[in-house]
């Protein structure tokens, strides 16, 4: 399969066809942590899909090594229904691995892949910040999402943690298709009507947060956002995003309102590992597991997900009315459980 567009047709068709909620795919282990568990992860993917979904980023940062996550953007490529879009999550230690997961990810026909920046990157003005990203726009024709958020530790060069004027440039990327706007915090909507006045000619200019959705279509007609854990609340936020879009206001808030506690105990527990620069993905399993999705631990080392934390919320989500697995006995090893890669392989050979 190849990638589904040209070089040259990347705006157009980002215009033209991404309207949704994308969120995110992280990977499922055998039950030793030894090799991706491939049944789960083909799971997940379909689940997503059924939800409502757009499409889903398929997750780096999850304890894979770089060959692994090859190998789970082919699992998450064989398994994606016809429609669903995969979007590849260009986060490592060097550009040299980020381009070649681009280029997987064209082989594979891809639609989009998320900009990042490695720790080891400590761009000393703007134009570094636009040189850097240049070289992965120029190395692939993926539909580039670029992310604007304070995670980078660029604040140094801007007060608002990620300079305008390098988005600004990088939206006139002929491959730039969206902004993903998290920047100046605490007033991350004023940050977002400047990005908004310089580059909404060229790209989508989106909030991934759900909270802020509603008025932000209201606002502009924002049209999609992501990427974004959206599945810790079951397929509501893509339900409410498109009924939103259809004009059925009051059916989509009634849908927005319902799950406030859940938002609510999601928020605090992103609140306790704040300044960390990582997203607690444990905690975005278990959310997701509660929905339906496989569970199961990720590779260490990640941020460690304690009882109390997962009681806190299951609460936000038992108090919005979910309907949950009675008790969390099956979350640690996942739905899906293999047992280790000597099996995978005799399934495989079966």
């Amino acid at each position: 399969m190849a990638l589904p567009y040209t070089r040259a047709e990347v705006k157009d068709r980002v215009r033209a066809t991404w309207k949704g909620a994308c969120n995110v795919t992280l990977p499922s282990f055998t039950a030793n942590f030894d090799a991706l568990n491939a049944k789960a992860i083909e799971h997940d993917v379909r689940l997503g899909a059924k939800m409502g979904f757009w499409g889903t980023l398929i997750a780096s940062e999850c304890g894979t090594t770089f060959k692994e996550y090859l190998q789970f953007m082919e699992i998450a490529a064989g398994a994606a229904p016809k429609g669903f879009a995969l979007v590849t999550h260009l986060s490592f230690d060097t550009v040299g691995q980020m381009i070649e997961a681009a280029h997987a990810a064209e082989a594979l026909g891809f639609e989009g892949a998320l900009v990042s920046y490695p720790p080891s990157f400590r761009p000393k003005n703007a134009s570094e910040i636009v040189a850097f990203t240049k070289q992965i726009a120029d190395a692939t024709d993926l539909a580039l999402i670029l992310f604007g958020v304070a995670t980078w530790g660029f604040r140094a060069l801007h007060a608002s943690q990620f300079p305008p004027e390098a988005l600004e440039q990088m939206s006139r990327f002929a491959t730039s298709a969206t902004i993903k706007y998290e920047a100046n915090a605490p007033g991350m909507i004023s940050g977002l009507a400047d990005i908004l006045r310089r580059c909404r000619e060229h790209v989508i200019v989106q909030c991934p947060l759900e909270q802020y959705a509603p008025g932000l279509v209201e606002w502009y007609g924002m049209q999609w956002m992501g990427t974004s854990a959206y599945d810790s609340f079951g397929d509501l936020v893509p339900t409410w995003f498109r009924m939103l879009h259809e004009g059925k206001w009051n059916e989509a808030m009634e849908l927005y309102w319902s799950y406030q506690p859940g938002r609510e105990g999601k928020g605090a527990f992103h609140a306790s590992f704040n300044g960390a620069n990582l997203i607690h993905r444990p905690g975005w399993k278990y959310l997701s597991w509660l929905h339906g999705f496989n569970g199961g631990l990720l590779r260490m080392p990640q941020m460690r997900l304690n009882p109390n934390q997962m009681r806190q919320l299951r609460m936000g989500l038992a108090n919005s009315g979910f309907k949950l697995p009675e008790n969390d006995e099956g979350f640690l090893k996942g739905r899906i459980v293999v047992e280790d890669d000597a099996a995978l392989a005799r399934d495989a050979a079966e």
